[in-house]
């Protein structure tokens, strides 16, 4: 029995049977689904695929779906246009949609605001700019940049030790779950998971659905970390 699985995320590049053989062939266990990202056409032609090619070869090919969870975001910048941020300026997210500049940028979670204390690091775009709170309230973030850089469109947030009061799940998770169980998938991957309470959470509402997918915990978080035994 193997111990360690090889996991594949499919997208449009492996979509079709034959190379999806083929991946299978060279050793393939487990085909990952990111709800991230696609649609559920495309999600449920994977899985229509995937289990094909499993018939086919006579090989046992387990599925995740992944949930996207509750990520944090950066907003939309006027124009579309990429800012550059300066080390020692000051930065903010603000609560409410404003197209973004190089001074304010709008967050996907604005209670974030008022949840987090000066001295705060703060990360975007997988850490390639660095930021410090310097003031917090409920309307904006106030923040200095201690490592600059560009700043796109829509990059990850994150704010490494923060205990933010953020659900499990969002909406869509909930959403993809239903789907994951209506078309039979074996793993869910839980995306953020913080602390045990997480992990009840999707358990109870894969209950309340009348199904059940095994759970995969994700840990990204130093949150996380902390509370690995629980887990």
């Amino acid at each position: 029995m193997k111990k360690v699985k090889i996991v594949c995320t499919l997208g449009p590049a492996c979509r079709s049977r034959e190379t999806l053989a083929g991946m299978v062939r060279a050793g393939m266990n487990v085909a990952r689904l990111n709800f991230s990202h696609g649609s559920y056409e495309s999600h449920g032609e994977n899985v229509e695929n995937i289990r094909a090619v499993e018939k086919q070869l006579g090989i046992p090919i387990a599925t995740i779906l992944d949930t996207k969870g509750p990520e944090i975001r950066t907003g939309k910048l006027f124009n579309g246009l990429s800012v550059n941020l300066v080390r020692g300026q000051v930065f903010r997210f603000v609560a409410h949609d404003v197209m973004g500049t190089e001074n304010q940028v709008s967050i996907s979670h604005p209670q974030v605001c008022r949840e987090l204390n000066p001295g705060q690091d703060v990360f975007i775009d997988d850490g390639s700019l660095h930021l410090k709170v310097l003031q917090a309230g409920d309307t904006e973030l106030l923040m200095e940049v201690l490592v600059g850089g560009e700043l796109g469109e829509q990059k990850g947030v994150s704010f490494p030790g923060a205990k933010l009061k953020i659900p499990t799940l969002t909406g869509k998770d909930r959403e993809d779950i239903r789907w994951g169980l209506d078309h039979g998938l074996d793993y869910i991957a839980v995306s953020f998971v913080r602390s045990r309470d997480d992990i009840m959470e999707v358990r109870r509402v894969m209950e309340e659905m009348g199904g059940a997918m095994k759970i995969i915990a994700k840990i990204e978080t130093s949150e996380a970390v902390s509370a690995l035994e629980e887990i």
